[in-house]
């Protein structure tokens, strides 16, 4: 008898060489789910890269959690976001205090744009 085909045959075969979610049948009959196989991948430890603190003003911009940020500077969208109860991250405020002359720390992505 020919086994039918199942929507997991047409899925990429994973580089472990199982295909995910796959069953597979016991000696005694009963079908069990195939734990997936351990690699030498899932000890490799992730590479965290360092972003520049313009970089993370930018992330911040980004951010939708914290309300819109046109019209107002990074500073002030800050504050507002904590007195909102937003948790807006302390390294963006801190860096925002370390560059307050610079107006390239200060405003933000969108502020060259007519609104």
């Amino acid at each position: 008898m020919e086994r039918t085909k199942q929507l997991t045959d047409y899925l990429p075969v994973t580089k472990s060489g199982s295909k995910r979610g796959r069953k597979q049948k016991r000696d005694d009959g009963k079908t069990v789910k195939r734990k997936a196989e351990s690699s030498k991948q899932d000890t490799k430890v992730a590479l965290v890269l360092e972003l520049s603190p313009l970089d993370k003003l930018i992330q911040f911009d980004l951010d939708w959690r914290f309300g819109p940020c046109t019209g107002i500077t990074r500073l002030e969208r800050w504050q507002r976001a904590h007195d909102l109860g937003l948790a807006p991250p302390k390294n963006v405020k801190d860096i925002l205090v370390a560059h307050y002359t610079d107006s390239q720390y200060q405003f933000n992505l969108w502020s060259s744009y007519a609104i």
